[in-house]
């Protein structure tokens, strides 16, 4: 995954979208039709990647022993950070406590803002949009505006 990361930065973010797309799949990501991918860094392959679906700048993905599920028709902005692990919290001595992880599903339609942040376990309802700088932290419904720190249901989008 490493050699692929390296590929994928010195490409040139708005071009060569089916080359990167060929690169991942080699490494087994599961990546749909016209997804476009700009300079992202992926760690792992437990990753799938809907139909239609664009990824911007700088965002990082690490599934770890995790999955992360991105769905079709998807917009995620520059600088994204999609998350499955995370710490227990440990002791006085060292505070980071035994690591895992938890799976991560963002459903269709999905729009992701600038610089968000989707942690360990969460869920992203379909049609939902996620604001700029937001840090998702626990289930976000379908249909909805959620935005923060941690990022609450602002708004219901369709009636």
């Amino acid at each position: 995954m490493l050699t692929i990361n390296l590929l994928l930065f010195f490409l040139p973010g708005s071009r060569f979208f089916s080359l990167k797309t060929f690169l991942l799949r080699l490494a087994g990501v599961k990546i749909g039709k016209n997804v476009r991918l700009m300079n992202i860094k992926v760690q792992g392959k437990n990753l799938k990647i809907g139909d239609n679906t664009f990824i911007g700048d700088e965002t990082n993905i690490i599934s770890g022993d995790s999955f992360i599920s991105i769905g079709s028709n998807c917009d995620i902005s520059s600088r994204v950070s999609i998350v499955t692990g995370t710490h227990e919290i440990g002791t006085i001595n060292k505070a980071a406590g035994i690591g895992y992880s938890k799976d991560i599903v963002i459903g269709n339609g999905v729009w992701i803002g600038f610089g968000a942040i989707i942690l360990s376990g969460c869920s992203i309802g379909n049609g939902s949009i996620i604001g700029a700088g937001s840090v998702v932290r626990s289930d976000i419904p379908s249909g909805v505006l959620a935005a923060g720190n941690p990022a609450v249901v602002k708004k219901t989008l369709y009636s």
